[in-house]
């Protein structure tokens, strides 16, 4: 990931209720960080499925940037920004009462 950052990943982390998705936390940074969500989705364009192969490399990206921060819990069926229900990752924060970084 190049556009969509630590920096914008961890308030939006931050501001979600526990337990979260990788969709919802796509669907926000969309929301709060249209330019750099479009820059990072451009560079899917010419995969079979760029929303597809987006969301898999953020939620992988998600897990390793915020590790000891976070855990997985489960996959979870969510909709995802197609409008499709799918699986997908759930995580908690380690520690609720302190903000990730």
């Amino acid at each position: 990931m190049r556009y969509i950052t630590r920096q914008i990943i961890a308030p939006v982390i931050n501001g979600l209720q526990d337990p979260f998705d990788a969709h919802m936390l796509e669907k926000r940074v969309l929301r709060l960080h249209p330019e750099a969500f479009a820059r990072e989705l451009l560079v899917y364009a010419r995969t079979g499925d760029p929303l597809l192969q987006f969301s898999a490399h953020f939620a992988k990206r998600v897990d390793v940037m915020f590790r000891g921060q976070i855990r997985k819990t489960q996959k979870v069926f969510s909709d995802n920004l197609a409008g499709d229900s799918i699986k997908n990752q759930e995580w908690r924060r380690i520690n609720p009462s302190v903000a990730v970084t």
